[in-house]
């Protein structure tokens, strides 16, 4: 398959299909859209794992080789100023100053850097290696299921939010915008490119936020477009200082033009600036607010801003930039921000029962570690973060399914609601165990990569103080959780949910997915990571290699530390295939019933019973959330302020 043929499907298939989808408006017609689209997003992913082997773990595309009739540079830039154009009629209409006023500091620095700057465009306009091969296959295969999960999902979601004429056009509009957009911007080595998706992808987030149309989607759309726009402010001057300090755009340049003993002038103030952008567009603290507002938005668009989409071009442009400030000061301060948030979003998480909060805040947290370990950026760091990228996007991806699958069963989102929900909906609790699980234990890949990190952090000790204590906090919250969700009652009858087709084949697919890339996470390694790291870094005395496991080595090839994962798959097989067994053999004779100071009532929770009058009397069981010291109202402002006092200690440094 041609290299020109794959760069087209990648961005411009999920743009014919969400005009389709636009236009069509026929709900059967869009199922089907939905579902080709996503086989063949599939097919293309294989495809470009199979031309990049064969061209050698690198593909250049350079648009220029075409000779189109039309410069896409110049299309580029004309979309650009019509996006901000856009985003500025979005705040007349919103009656919000503020994005007017943001959208100008975006569009004069831009025009006058276009006008008068004589800007030379890169050579390579897209290029794949290993990192943006990685976050292709993440968008190309985790966002077309989210949105087959749509399918099932917002057909429910409409029958609890009516209106006239269906939504569902525009919807599957803007996801498959947003797919378009991350393909774009992680293959795109243009750093105006770059941008011009990047600002895509925060007019889709704000679209797609505000869907249901209500007062508190629009109130917290809006706050994600302001604080993105802060974010896309940065990116602008830093397009502008990289230039003038590089006199290149091309994004594989500039990486090569960092040097950990000559940052100087107005590269490192660039790099900070970038590096801002992206803190902002992954809910770094301060910026955390507007992710944790999205949560209002229907479950498809949640699971999409936390898998595979938005936040992850936050850290992507982190992780990219990476060797760029290795060993400087500057790489420090960024693990010492991804630290922190990784510890104070992990903590406020304990206090969280609504679900969905607390899967943003673990969103927040896990994203700040994959910045932290792209701060530390040494060999085993590095690998850290893009392993946790993978199995961060698989994971909360299907969790985030799970529970707007749950929402739709019970009618709610608190944690404390969902007590005895094996006996309601067991398909769905098997599943999202298992998602949590992978979040938690051994020995799948988002504990491995905690222990990478904390092992590559070992010469930062209030990092590694940040990653120890967020890391313990982060098995309060999911061990309570799985617990509440786990807890049944004396009766023996489950009730099986009925699903969608739909929304039953997505689950089905990522928690397999979750499942294989753990059990592949050794190939994995050596086919994707490994060659990304070795790429990039020279010289390192300690190196990570997977050789029937992942092992930290030293220059002499002495295992330092590692972990075997097959072993434990082994144990949790057997774990896995005893417990059914054993409570199969169970007779209902020996289950006795709990004694709850009277008579028992015919409630499929058992925690019910007929009290002294007669009445049905509810036992209150339920976690401790520890509000008094986790809560969010203590902790966000304090947080927010030491967060943000890094922050301008960052900039501090670079000027």
């Amino acid at each position: 398959m041609d290299k020109y043929l794959l760069l087209i499907v990648a961005i411009f298939l999920p743009t014919l299909s969400a005009i389709l989808c636009y236009t069509i408006r026929k709900s059967a017609i869009r199922n089907i859209i939905v579902v080709v689209t996503t086989i063949l997003m599939f097919i293309f992913a294989g495809g470009l794992v199979k031309l990049f082997m064969e061209a050698g773990g690198r593909l250049e595309i350079n648009l220029e080789e075409l000779h189109l009739p039309i410069s896409i540079g110049l299309v580029i830039k004309i979309a650009d100023f019509m996006l901000l154009g856009y985003i500025t009629f979005l705040g007349f209409k919103l009656k919000k100053p503020l994005i007017i006023i943001l959208s100008i500091l975006q569009f004069i620095p831009l025009l006058v850097f276009d006008v008068t700057g004589h800007v030379k465009e890169p050579e390579v306009s897209f290029i794949v290696d290993y990192l943006s091969l990685i976050m292709v296959l993440l968008v190309s295969i985790i966002g077309p299921i989210i949105t087959v999960f749509a399918l099932g999902y917002m057909k429910e979601h409409e029958e609890h939010h009516p209106n006239k004429v269906s939504k569902q056009p525009k919807f599957f509009f803007v996801l498959f915008i947003f797919l378009a957009a991350m393909n774009a911007l992680v293959l795109t080595n243009d750093l105006t490119w770059m941008y011009f998706f990047w600002e895509i992808t925060t007019l889709c987030s704000f679209l797609l936020i505000s869907h249901d149309n209500d007062e508190i989607s629009i109130k917290n759309a809006t706050r994600a477009l302001l604080i993105n726009m802060i974010g896309g402010i940065a990116f602008v001057f830093a397009i502008i200082a990289v230039y003038k300090a590089t006199g290149t755009l091309a994004v594989d340049e500039i990486i090569r033009s960092g040097n950990s003993k000559s940052l100087t002038g107005l590269f490192p103030i660039a790099i900070g600036l970038l590096c801002f952008a992206g803190f902002t567009k992954s809910a770094q603290f301060p910026f955390q607010s507007w992710l944790l507002g999205a949560m209002v938005a229907p479950t498809p668009v949640s699971a999409l801003l936390h898998s595979s989409t938005m936040v992850k071009a936050g850290v992507y442009l982190v992780v990219r930039l990476s060797p760029a400030y290795s060993g400087t000061i500057l790489s420090k301060i960024i693990a010492v921000v991804g630290g922190f948030t990784f510890l104070a979003g992990s903590a406020i998480a304990i206090s969280q029962r609504n679900g969905k909060r607390v899967l943003a805040y673990s969103t927040i947290a896990n994203l700040g570690l994959i910045v932290c370990c792209a701060g530390i950026g040494s060999y085993v760091a590095l690998a850290a973060s893009v392993l946790l990228i993978i199995f961060h996007a698989l994971s909360k991806g299907l969790l985030f399914l799970c529970v707007g699958t749950i929402e739709h069963g019970i009618g709610s989102r608190d944690i404390e609601d969902m007590q005895g929900l094996m006996k309601k909906m067991p398909f769905t609790t098997v599943i999202t165990v298992l998602g949590m699980i992978t979040m938690l234990l051994p020995p799948f890949g988002v504990l491995l990569t905690k222990w990478l990190a904390i092992e590559a952090a070992v010469n930062l000790p209030i990092v590694l103080v940040f990653i120890i204590l967020g890391s313990a906090f982060t098995v309060v919250f999911w061990a309570k959780w799985i617990g509440i969700i786990l807890t049944m009652s004396y009766k023996t009858k489950l009730h099986m949910e009925k699903l969608s087709i739909y929304v039953k084949s997505a689950l089905l697919f990522l928690v397999t997915a979750v499942m294989a890339a753990s059990i592949f996470i050794v190939p994995a390694y050596n086919f994707l990571i490994n060659p990304y790291i070795k790429s990039i870094l020279k010289g390192n005395k300690v190196k990570l290699i997977g050789d029937n496991g992942i092992w930290i080595v030293n220059s002499l090839k002495d295992s330092i530390g590692g972990f075997a994962p097959m072993y434990y798959f082994l144990l949790l097989f057997a774990i896995v295939i005893t417990i059914p067994y054993f409570l199969l053999k169970t007779r209902p004779e020996r289950i006795k019933k709990p004694y709850l100071c009277g008579e028992n009532n015919e409630d499929m929770r058992g925690i019910e019973f007929i009290g002294p009058t007669d009445k049905v009397e509810n036992v209150i069981v339920h976690n401790y959330y520890l509000q008094g010291f986790f809560g969010e109202n203590n902790l966000t402002l304090i947080t927010n302020f030491i967060a943000g006092g890094i922050i301008l200690i960052m900039f501090g440094v670079v000027i």
